[in-house]
């Protein structure tokens, strides 16, 4: 038997050690056969099932035993992440789950069913190890204690609320996702070979080239389902796939999730009250009731047979689904009742007594083969490398910058048209005398605010929009958050000097300042760098607080403090002691004072009328001295500024990495 079991074993690492698919020649949509692997011989795209392995074959098993969780009560929405403690203890908690055991084995689809608030969600996250709170009890892989980083290899996670990149089409998210989550070590003709298996076998060929924002609700469960099953997991866990769905539509994913448990897959999914025919393709129900207990779990068949001991007496005809759901909303002393006669009942017994077997069945192969050999397959999986993360996330966030090019475009002729503004009141300022110098100063000044505030908010509106969808990828350990970081600062990087340039020529040139290649350079360079260190300040804050609301709230007094200290409302020499410090924090200081430096230290006249009352400035030194700029500080300037953008943007991935970490995202 040891032989027989090792020399499986043999054969296992040897196609786990290649990649999953090959082929020769085009995969086309109507070539593959999903439900088993076509050898070679024949020079044709194979896919190899875990499952379909007779080590594996109706022996995985996931049970859960005296499952509590805790967790501390609802912060206040809006806080930042660094305001969040990290969970310890139970005391003042409030309890989310109160013992609850159970198990779900290969080939079964099981329904989480109970009124809203009982703690359906809540157990399909813990025992999927996607939640956070104090855990106390015990899950179980055939046995064997299991960990978060195991889990998340071996399970797909099909979340309540979608969230991904409407921009891209089913195919480009399908590829992308192919991509980062499958073993580096498949060919690409096997990817494809594997997208286009999922979408023949969930019916997404006619949407194929669709963009994800025109699917229909049933679609974009699909694509969802397609994108878990990329790496062909054991285990399947979809919280409420058929909320918001027609009946057809619900249908037709319970339909698809049964055909996954007849590949030796277990699906486990939290459902509200479906039709009868839906719930009839379950093959166990867990029922849930408030405080996080159970009041049956077992076989969809036997759980009226349960409640009419209890006489409780379905009418005839009536939709199973929902008289079991009307049985759990009373009052909470039948509920407690409820619980403690599921747990006198035979139907109890039958959970207890199927995880002892379980065990004892896998008893003799534990003996032989460790976690680790059992589900090598995903032991071995290697990601792909930093590079390749990195290299198809500019692919998605540019491809999705092109999408919204319309977007770009609108706000990019409001920028313009702001320059328009702001350069028309200097058109006629032909001569440089005493009264243009502050007409002049106000104009770079100007410029500069207007480019920072920008850029500031162009980021701080639109990156926290894709925070949700970062954090479940993350999770899913798609990619690493460094290198989705690192793609959004790279992308936007262009986009930023582009802009900026246009805007900088439109008022260069509207404004009538020296001219000339060598008076445009000095003009746009403080304007550029300052743009590109503000994209920096918005990544920070919006990585910083979880609500845009609260990041908006909070750069308003940030951003006052910034430009009251940039030297134009307030003589920077003036400054005492205590606040003269804050300068140095300031963009607009940086910025403003650069802009002055190359602009005005070139000026050696200013004309002076005669009958002009106040003490003339006749040289752009003087200029200078009168806003309190020192001519050597322009290297100090660029410097500064340089140093803020590296600075921000390790502040915003650190809070950005912290969260990805410590938040529950489904």
């Amino acid at each position: 038997m040891i032989q027989f079991y090792v020399t499986h074993l043999l054969e296992l690492y040897n196609l786990c050690s290649t990649p999953a698919l090959t082929s020769r020649g085009s995969c086309g949509l109507q070539e593959l056969d999903f439900s088993r692997h076509i050898t070679s011989a024949n020079n044709e795209c194979y896919y190899y099932s875990f499952e379909d392995n007779l080590i594996m074959k109706d022996n995985i098993a996931l049970s859960w035993e005296n499952v509590c969780l805790y967790a501390p009560p609802k912060a206040a929405e809006g806080g930042s992440i660094f305001s969040r403690k990290k969970p310890s203890g139970i005391s003042g908690k409030v309890k989310l789950l109160n013992n609850v055991s159970g198990i779900a084995v290969s080939g079964t689809l099981t329904a989480i069913m109970g009124p809203s608030g009982a703690g359906k969600t809540t157990l399909l996250t813990t025992i999927s190890q996607r939640t956070t709170g104090d855990f106390s009890g015990k899950l179980l892989l055939n046995g064997h204690l299991i960990d978060r980083n195991l889990m998340s290899r071996i399970s797909g996670f099909v979340a309540q609320n979608d969230v991904a990149f409407g921009g891209l089409t089913v195919k480009e998210h399908l590829e992308f996702m192919a991509r980062l989550k499958m073993d580096k070590r498949t060919s690409a003709q096997s990817r494809r070979c594997i997208v286009a298996t999922l979408v023949q076998d969930l019916g997404l060929a006619k949407c194929y080239n669709t963009r994800l924002a025109m699917l229909s609700g049933g679609e974009k469960k699909r694509v969802s389902l397609a994108t878990q099953m990329l790496t062909d997991p054991p285990f399947l866990f979809c919280d409420e796939p058929t909320t918001g769905l027609d009946s057809y539509s619900a249908g037709t994913v319970v339909a698809v999730l049964r055909s996954f448990t007849q590949r030796g897959k277990a699906v486990l999914c939290t459902i509200h009250q479906p039709a009868s025919g839906i719930f009839e393709l379950f093959d166990r129900v867990i029922l849930m009731v408030p405080g996080g207990r159970v009041a049956y779990q077992g076989p969809v068949h036997d759980s009226l047979e349960h409640f009419k001991k209890l006489n409780m007496h379905c009418p005839p005809a009536y939709n199973t689904a929902e008289f079991l759901i009307k049985q759990l909303a009373q009052p909470s002393q039948k509920i407690d009742w409820l619980v403690k006669q599921f747990e006198k009942s035979s139907s109890y017994s039958d959970v207890t007594r199927e995880i002892e077997n379980i065990a004892k069945k896998n008893q003799n192969m534990e003996r032989v083969f460790g976690i680790e050999e059992m589900f090598l397959k995903f032991y071995s999986m290697q990601p792909p490398s930093s590079t390749t993360q990195l290299s198809w996330l500019i692919w998605r966030t540019g491809l999705t910058q092109i999408r919204n090019l319309r977007i770009i475009g609108l706000r990019l002729i409001m920028y313009m048209f702001t320059g328009v503004l702001i350069a028309s009141p200097y058109m006629s300022s032909s001569t440089l005398d005493q009264t243009s110098i502050q007409n002049l100063q106000g104009f770079f000044y100007s410029c500069i605010s207007e480019t920072v505030f920008t850029h500031t908010y162009s980021v701080l509106y639109t990156f926290p929009a894709e925070i949700p969808i970062l954090l479940r990828e993350v999770d899913q350990q798609v990619y690493k958050p460094k290198s989705y970081y690192l793609s959004k600062v790279i992308v936007l990087l262009p986009k930023t000097i582009i802009e900026t340039f246009l805007f900088s020529s439109v008022v260069f040139w509207i404004s009538g300042l020296n001219s000339g290649a060598l008076g445009f350079a000095s003009f746009i360079t403080p304007i550029t760098v300052a743009a590109v260190t503000s994209t920096a300040y918005g990544f920070c804050v919006s990585a910083m607080f979880e609500s845009l609301a609260t990041a908006s709230l909070l750069s308003v007094p940030l951003d006052f403090v910034s430009y009251v200290f940039s030297g134009i409302f307030i003589h920077l020499g003036s400054l005492p002691t205590y606040t003269f410090w804050l300068k140095y924090l300031s963009r607009f200081y940086y910025a403003t004072e650069a802009i002055s430096i190359l602009q005005w230290s070139q000026v050696e006249n200013i004309a002076c009328p005669e009958n002009f009352n106040s003490t003339c400035i006749t040289t752009g030194a003087g200029v200078l001295r009168k806003y309190g700029y020192h001519r050597d500080s322009l290297g100090l300037d660029f410097v500064g500024l340089i140093v803020m953008y590296f600075v921000l943007h390790y502040i915003g991935y650190t809070f950005l990495k912290k969260r990805s970490r410590n938040r529950a995202v489904y």
